[in-house]
């Protein structure tokens, strides 16, 4: 895969993608949450439809708030799917976040 593209090398069946959601310096605040929230929620949507099982979302750790964010737009928007924090050895602790993606 490659980094930040939010698409899966090779085939779109593939049944895992990683999506970076750090932004470009020159965004903040607000404007930077929504912008990332409307990438979350474009990638689930894509993923449900060509039927990819799993989505990392790389966040970072910063302040927290946009992986409450992330959390909160899941539980709300796509409740059939389960999420849980991406494994340590790979992306750090608490910064990304891994979506098991249910229909």
């Amino acid at each position: 895969m490659k980094p930040g593209t939010g698409r899966p090398a090779g085939d779109s069946k593939r049944q895992s993608r990683e999506v970076d959601l750090h932004l470009k310096s020159g965004y903040n605040g607000r404007d930077a949450v929504d912008r990332q929230l409307a990438r979350i929620k474009g990638e689930m949507d894509s993923a449900l439809r060509t039927g990819v099982r799993e989505i990392i979302f790389i966040h970072g750790v910063g302040s927290g708030k946009l992986k409450k964010e992330l959390r909160r737009v899941i539980s709300e928007h796509y409740p059939s799917c389960s999420y849980h924090d991406a494994p340590f050895a790979r992306y750090g602790y608490g910064a990304a976040t891994v979506v098991v993606i249910r229909n």
